[in-house]
């Protein structure tokens, strides 16, 4: 296996927190997967920063959003409706201002 591509994204807490107010659960619908919806903000900030660090390693913009899904505990993605070769492994972390995740596809 090999390296095929890396992400990282970081997502302000309170600017999360600000489109949430705005959108309430039609945004959590929008983003983030049935199985997903239900965790704390700032949980779910670390997930958005995950699945945005994920579309930069894999170099595909158009999966949805909603369709990466982060598991619990947070190790390894899974691409809902699409076959991707290896496997993306992903790391989050999120802290009072912020939420940063990292992505690396590993692959043949």
């Amino acid at each position: 296996m090999v390296i095929r591509g890396v992400g990282i994204d970081i997502v302000s807490m309170s600017r999360f927190e600000k489109v949430y107010a705005k959108h309430g659960q039609r945004f959590i619908a929008e983003f983030f997967a049935e199985e997903e919806q239900s965790m704390p903000l700032a949980s779910l900030a670390a997930r958005f920063a995950a699945k945005e660090a994920v579309k930069k390693a894999l170099n595909t913009p158009s999966i949805l959003f909603k369709n990466i899904v982060i598991g619990s505990p947070a190790r390894e993605a899974k691409i809902v409706g699409q076959e991707i070769q290896g496997r993306v492994w992903v790391s989050i972390s999120h802290e009072k201002d912020n939420a940063v995740a990292i992505a690396i596809w590993e692959a043949d």
